[in-house]
């Protein structure tokens, strides 16, 4: 394989920002974008922080804590400034060597692997321009490397349409959460309600004078016959089983336990927007789960993150007979479906009330954690079976049409996988 060193092909860039000219301050993640800096500017002199231009690539030096991984990315249209302790460079001809073709090279993970074991240093590790300039890559024609990028973009485009309408499901479903639960405007037939259904026009419920009581603990009216209810009593009343995480003492799986198929074990990064994924998640065998005592999700689980990264929430759908959570995510399962349906917690656990509610309790402690005995102190209000059942019906389409979207862009973020990995078989 005729490998080439990048050096011969980029050109450090230095330019601070003189003048103040630019004050859009952006940090490099990990995982190969740019963010907004975390960094508090009050009182700080921008002049000494450097400029980035379209198409310049800039990484942060420093290795160390990092995920075992280097924070680099190429800049796309409006300029930046960034930390005087970032690097920049850009290609010195773009006609030879792609920028967005080296871009996918620094997106392998074999790359990452590289810049951590070319990291020197005591204390702190630091990848630098020196050990940027050694690396070496397959340079082939420029045509065949605008085809390689053509072909990921493709991919990543239709990633990014298709989490597009996830965004606009998941409203949907909020804002009919919100409709009915949150406003009372639930519809009513005139069987279910013929004192205040007249005429062809479908009503809703707290527009047509349905009756209302006021609630001393919410402090509000609520639909007559509704409840507020804590989650212990929903475990009490038989509504759902008792919530349950994946603590597994002693036992929990290592690193070095995981297989490229089995049974998946799901940690808190496989927790998504949308979904769990399941299609990149880390596997365990068949007899090491059959060694853990709890912690197995099912179908139809409603599952939240409860240590450190706090409320996030998905419906869990798999065709697997089980899948093993981390001590970080709780699930939810519904006992009766006549009184309670998966799809109302899901969409109750998002809501705004029930995120903030489970926030402050989180914060009480001294970091970001809520246990699975705290969570069941918390409160929810409980409209009777038939109108969860009714919203069942309907949000429980969009709730599937979300699950089919995001199993596509799993299997398509597989194949943005392995046109990386293709990268390394290129004749330079």
């Amino acid at each position: 394989m005729n490998y080439k060193r990048l050096g011969d092909y980029i050109i450090e860039k230095v330019e601070f920002n003189e003048g103040n000219k630019y004050d859009l301050l952006q940090g490099v993640s990990n995982n190969k974008y740019f963010q907004k800096a975390k960094t508090n500017t009050i009182g700080v002199d921008l002049s000494k922080y450097r400029v980035a231009h379209h198409n310049q690539f800039v990484f942060n030096r420093a290795t160390t804590r990092n995920g075992d991984k280097i924070s680099i990315a190429l800049r796309k249209g409006e300029s930046c400034i960034v930390s005087p302790s970032y690097r920049i460079f850009e290609v010195k001809d773009e006609n030879v060597l792609n920028p967005d073709y080296l871009l996918m090279w620094f997106k392998r993970p074999e790359f990452d692997r590289y810049a951590r074991f070319k990291s020197h240093g005591s204390a702190h590790e630091f990848f630098d321009m020196d050990e940027m300039n050694d690396v070496e890559l397959p340079v082939p024609s420029i045509e065949k490397q605008r085809e390689i990028v053509a072909q990921y973009q493709a991919v990543a485009n239709k990633i990014k349409v298709n989490e597009q309408i996830c965004e606009k499901l998941e409203a949907t479903a909020q804002t009919l959460y919100k409709q009915w639960f949150v406003d009372f405007e639930f519809p009513i037939t005139k069987e279910s309600h013929p004192e205040l259904v007249s005429g062809s026009h479908p009503p809703t419920y707290k527009y047509s004078g349905g009756a209302m009581v006021y609630n001393e603990e919410l402090e509000k009216e609520i639909p007559e016959g509704w409840e507020v209810k804590k989650i212990q009593d929903l475990i009490d009343e038989n509504y759902i089983y008792k919530n349950q995480d994946g603590n597994h003492g002693e036992i929990h799986p290592k690193s070095s336990d995981f297989k490229l198929t089995g049974v998946p074990f799901l940690m808190v990064n496989n927790v998504k927007n949308y979904c769990a994924d399941l299609v990149n998640c880390n596997f365990i065998s068949e007899k090491q789960a059959s060694k853990l005592r709890i912690g197995f999700a099912k179908n139809n689980d409603v599952l939240i993150t409860h240590k450190a990264t706090i409320g996030k929430t998905v419906m869990l759908y798999t065709q697997y007979e089980k899948v093993v959570l981390t001590p970080q995510i709780t699930y939810y399962r519904v006992k009766d479906n006549n009184k309670i349906r998966p799809s109302f917690i899901y969409c109750l656990f998002k809501s705004s009330v029930f995120q903030n509610q489970f926030s402050a309790h989180a914060e009480q402690s001294t970091r970001s954690y809520l246990s699975i005995l705290n969570q069941r102190v918390l409160e929810l209000l409980l409209p009777n079976s038939k109108v969860i059942i009714e919203f069942d019906e309907k949000v429980n389409i969009l709730l599937k049409d979300i699950y089919l979207y995001t199993e596509i862009n799993q299997k398509l973020t597989q194949l943005q996988s392995l046109l990386l990995s293709r990268l390394a078989t290129l004749e330079g």
